[in-house]
């Protein structure tokens, strides 16, 4: 099993949006997911909910256990999940440290600005002291993948020794419209930019071995969440446009 926390020092760099949507491609490669969101501000806790109040049980989204982060995840370990994500504070803080102890990678999430910029050597000095493969992905980024900021945001990483995703992901009024509505841009807009985006991060973050290659079966499971006494009991299927996912759920 994969677990892969998701780090920014600054507020409002896309860091959740990140990790919804990556979870959403795993889910699509036929992985099992699940994102424990340790945010105090628990936006991908919320978007979890709105999205099975609309019938779409994956992937599972629950905050830090009462017994600890890492009994969480062996709980989870031992129901077969492929892959963890974990939402991390926007702080330097034991949430972090306690995800990155439990990691198998690390992902750093910037936006292409001085400001966002100047917080991520420590990100990257924290994943490093704990050696753990980590990557960094440029979020909302000027659609013009020509615009000179995307470029020199790029230079100063790579200067710092990290190892920085190709694609940005460009600042895109899909992404609120999709939270709205607990989807994500490529499930909202299969034909759109941010799907194809997406996809191509999804295939940087395996050939990096951030997300390892392997063999997945492509039935999608829903475990259950051992912070609830009710057991998770349900069968779905949702199609939605040309990217539809199409899981079978069981507990």
């Amino acid at each position: 099993m994969l677990v892969v926390s998701v780090l920014a020092r600054k507020g409002g760099t896309g860091k959740s949006t990140a990790v919804r949507c990556l979870a959403v491609e795993a889910l699509k490669a036929g992985r099992r997911v699940v994102i424990i969101d340790t945010d105090p501000q628990p936006t991908c806790y919320r978007w979890g909910q709105r999205r099975a109040t609309t019938g779409i049980p994956v992937p599972l989204v629950v905050v830090p256990a009462p017994g600890g982060l890492a009994a969480q995840i062996e709980s989870y370990r031992a129901q077969g999940v492929d892959l963890i994500l974990v939402d991390t504070p926007p702080t330097a803080t034991p949430a972090v440290n306690a995800a990155l102890d439990h990691s198998t990678g690390a992902l750093v999430v910037t936006r292409p600005n001085p400001e966002d910029l100047e917080s991520v050597q420590e990100s990257l000095r924290v994943a490093s002291a704990q050696k753990r493969r980590t990557g960094v992905i440029l979020w909302q980024s000027p659609p013009d993948k020509r615009v000179k900021a995307v470029a020199l945001a790029r230079e100063a990483l790579e200067a710092m020794g990290a190892d920085v995703c190709p694609t940005a992901i460009s600042a895109s009024i899909s992404y609120p419209y999709a939270y709205a509505e607990g989807l994500t841009p490529q499930e909202r807009e299969p034909e759109g930019r941010a799907r194809a985006e997406l996809a191509e991060v999804w295939g940087w973050l395996q050939r990096s071995g951030v997300v390892a290659v392997g063999s997945y079966d492509m039935k999608t499971i829903l475990p259950s969440d051992p912070t609830n006494n009710a057991p998770v009991d349900s069968k779905a299927k949702r199609s939605r446009g040309k990217a539809a996912i199409k899981t079978e759920v069981t507990a």
